[in-house]
């Protein structure tokens, strides 16, 4: 090479170093650690969207956040992974040698990965993930460092899906649905749809840590009975008395908890329906709004969502093995029929029996976890409604939010208190056992987030 070709390639050096695009790991650690909280928000828009029940909807909110979850311990070695932790997981596919990874990265790839296989329309999946890749190519990554993240991101979505797919869903879809019965007892189908009983097979799903969908029993209820002098005729008057007369307090509470994924409304001969959260929907975003308090990490925030949303999981379908297992009725068919034939409850009914309370037993094995977490007294304000254009709510704990919530179902007259009661305490007993089993960290005497 002459002198002059010699100094032309000592110039074009630094032209060709800047046209490589860097990568900035502050910016990107930045970004990523408010990535799970978007993501969980966007899933949430996409179960509204697809108008999933509850039961449906925790299953989806556990199996994606598993997944990120599972993708980013490898960056993290204070934490483990959940294989054979969780009910059937077998070991995570690790990252290859050799190669360099950005973690987070790979998280939020396994997590739109499950999103989109479980969710209805995968283009809504893709379309924040496109948003997602624009964000993380303009803030600067290397092709190959994001290329490997994403391959391997797809490869622990495609192992939790694998998983997902023995868990008995599918096959519960096939199954018949649940038969009404003539015992004024049972459960019949409410106003003003008159809609099925929803997901009656649900125990029949692979609990995530419980041993069985039967394990976490709920104390029974009370022996049904219509006479006047009667215990269960008290606890329908009850009712009766707060929705009759409710204060302004007692509307808002059952109105800030109703969390009723499809509400139907009637004007003269059209009806419409109005999509808002699922319950379980509501309890993540409580997490997310400690996860941003506290300013968590990725993986902090992954811990999190994990698990809440594997005890919202295994809440559900305890609390549905219960509720097709009694097949109680609900206040609204007993009130109308031996009290006050014109009388509706302040929200609507929704289509399953009535004890145990769902509402009650997922937001208190939430709270447990989130207790386990956060401590017994972390005050939080709770501002999920808002976008429903009702006022924040504050609360000094999280069981002083989930005994709120329990009780709103009773305000809005859908619940007797025993379902409220002792859907609390199974909903106890559930978070007990997933903070018990599911060991997050290598040291569990480390301190609370």
């Amino acid at each position: 090479m002459g002198i002059f070709s010699f100094r032309i390639f000592l110039i074009l050096i630094p032209f060709l170093v800047a046209c490589e695009k860097k990568q900035d790991k502050a910016a990107l650690d930045v970004f990523s650690n408010a990535q799970l909280e978007q993501w969980n928000k966007n899933l949430s828009e996409i179960i509204i969207r697809d108008i999933f029940s509850p039961p449906v909807a925790s299953r989806i909110y556990a199996y994606t956040n598993i997944a990120a979850y599972e993708a980013l311990v490898p960056a993290y070695p204070h934490y483990q992974s959940l294989s054979g932790q969780l009910k059937d997981f077998e070991a995570v596919p690790k990252p290859q040698s050799g190669k360099e990874y950005y973690f987070p990265v790979a998280s939020i790839k396994a997590f739109s990965s499950v999103c989109k296989k479980l969710t209805l329309v995968p283009e809504n999946t893709e379309s924040f993930e496109k948003a997602y890749l624009e964000h993380l190519q303009k803030i600067g990554i290397r092709k190959e460092v994001l290329e490997n993240s994403l391959a391997y991101g797809e490869q622990v979505g495609q192992h939790v899906l694998a998983w997902a797919a023995k868990d008995y869903y599918l096959e519960s879809r096939a199954l018949t649905r649940h038969m009404l019965t003539a015992e004024p007892s049972k459960w019949q189908p409410t106003p003003p749809d008159y809609m099925p009983a929803v997901e009656p097979h649900w125990h029949t799903i692979r609990p995530f840590v419980m041993d069985s969908a039967a394990q976490c029993k709920p104390l029974s209820p009370t022996t049904f009975d219509s006479l006047a002098s009667s215990k269960f005729y008290k606890e329908a008057q009850e009712v009766y008395q707060y929705s009759h007369q409710p204060d302004e307090e007692q509307i808002l509470i059952a109105r800030f908890w109703d969390d009723n994924p499809n509400v139907s409304y009637t004007k003269g001969h059209v009806t419409f329906f109005k999509q808002k959260l699922t319950p379980g929907g509501h309890w993540l975003s409580i997490a997310s709004s400690v996860i941003e308090d506290k300013k968590l990490n990725i993986m902090q925030a992954a811990e999190t969502y994990v698990l809440v949303s594997t005890a919202l999981a295994d809440g559900f379908i305890s609390c549905w093995d219960a509720k097709y297992k009694y097949v109680h009725i609900r206040p609204e068919t007993y009130i109308e029929k031996y009290i006050d034939q014109d009388w509706d409850p302040i929200i609507q009914t929704p289509p399953f029996p009535e004890f145990p309370s769902g509402h009650s037993v997922i937001s208190a094995a939430a709270a447990t976890t989130l207790t386990h977490l956060f401590g017994d007294n972390y005050a939080f304000t709770d501002s999920t409604q808002l976008v429903l254009g009702l006022p924040v709510r504050k609360f000094k704990s999280f069981y002083e939010a989930s005994a709120e919530a329990g009780m709103s179902r009773l305000y809005g007259g859908i619940h007797f208190r025993p379902a409220n009661e002792f859907g609390a305490r199974q909903g106890k007993e559930v978070g007990a056992l997933v903070t018990s089993r599911l060991k997050t960290r290598k040291n569990q005497s480390a301190a609370r987030l």
